[in-house]
């Protein structure tokens, strides 16, 4: 459940994208949508520089690396929730998951849950390229 945080996604000809290049772990959610998004990006970059690949590589960069950064920091909050390190704390886990579906307010409740996420995930503005 570990991450990418890497200082550049590029050297010389070649580019990182997703997991490669900004994993924000398993735990975060996130990384099929930034892979897409990535891959979105730099297409667009690449296509915005005229083939001139290192400034493409240089926005791709600039374009997504706070997007990322904003979806790695789902990882190591997720994971605390995620990861039960007693026997009660896993029974309470288990019993509060299981009676869910039947508690009064649960939509605010998964509402509340999935604001960062939905906060990660709308941290990017995306070009029309």
């Amino acid at each position: 459940l570990s991450q990418a945080r890497l200082d550049r996604w590029s050297k010389g000809r070649t580019a990182l994208v997703g997991d490669s290049a900004y994993c924000a772990s398993p735990a975060s959610g996130q990384g099929t949508s930034l892979a897409l998004v990535g891959v979105y990006v730099l297409a667009g970059e690449l296509a915005a520089a005229g083939g001139d690949h290192a400034t493409g590589f240089a926005a791709y960069e600039r374009e997504m690396r706070g997007f990322a950064e904003e979806n790695q920091k789902l990882g190591p909050s997720n994971i605390k929730h995620m990861v039960m390190r007693t026997k009660r704390q896993i029974s309470i886990q288990l019993t509060v998951l299981s009676l869910l579906g039947r508690l009064p307010g649960k939509e605010r409740m998964m509402a509340k849950v999935m604001q960062p996420i939905q906060k990660a995930a709308n941290s990017i503005t995306l070009k029309d390229y």
